[in-house]
């Protein structure tokens, strides 16, 4: 098998994968529940500005933790919103680790080149 045959076969089994299955369902049940559409978004982006003030080494803003705090006891209370959440986190979570795998791979091409050096 070829490499391109082999990422085209790899892009339909995550297209197929549980986790692919899981958060295509969440994302149906949280279409039709406004609500838990908002408060999924702003949480996403609460977790992300905190993510990025965490990794740039910015001082932990106290009142964007507290909103991140509430808005964590928001979403742990609609169902469809915690079970959206917990797919995207796993979702993200797997094209995390397949990122890392297919990086790893392609940079063997470069080690062998020693273009790194």
């Amino acid at each position: 098998m070829n490499t391109y045959d082999a990422a085209y076969a790899l892009a339909k089994e995550i297209k197929e994968s549980d986790e692919m299955k899981r958060l295509t369902e969440a994302a149906e049940k949280i279409k039709g529940d406004e609500e838990a559409r908002k408060m999924v978004k702003e949480y996403i982006m609460a977790q992300m500005k905190s993510d990025y003030a965490r990794i740039t080494g910015q001082k932990e803003d106290e009142e964007a933790y507290k909103h991140l705090q509430e808005l964590a006891v928001l979403v742990s209370n609609n169902s469809n919103a915690q079970e959206y959440l917990q797919a995207f986190i796993r979702w993200n979570q797997v094209a995390a680790d397949l990122q890392k795998i297919v990086s790893e791979a392609m940079s063997q091409g470069m080690d062998v080149l020693e273009l790194d050096k």
